[in-house]
């Protein structure tokens, strides 16, 4: 077990790929029971296919589309591009 979980910390914000419990905690200290049922209405991606890795961009990107706060009226990145491909 790393040293931060071992410290009781599950969310570090200088890792993108996030275990189930980091990827709560940095939706609000939900529950996983919570990010299931959101899982299942849409409103959050799941994890990255083929891991049990969540993808913080990932998710800011669903959350900001759904809230309205996406980047429209500017030029996407290659990044950018790409994620809304494989969404």
């Amino acid at each position: 077990m790393g040293e931060m979980a071992s410290r009781g910390v599950l969310f570090d914000p200088h890792v993108r790929l996030q275990s189930k419990d980091g990827i709560c905690e940095y939706l609000g200290h939900i529950s996983h029971a919570t990010y299931d049922a959101w899982q299942a209405k849409g409103l959050v991606p799941g994890p990255v296919p083929g891991t049990n890795r969540y993808d913080l961009r990932q998710h800011d990107h669903v959350l900001d589309r759904r809230l309205g706060l996406s980047s429209s009226g500017r030029k996407l990145s290659p990044l950018e591009e790409w994620e809304r491909a494989h969404e």
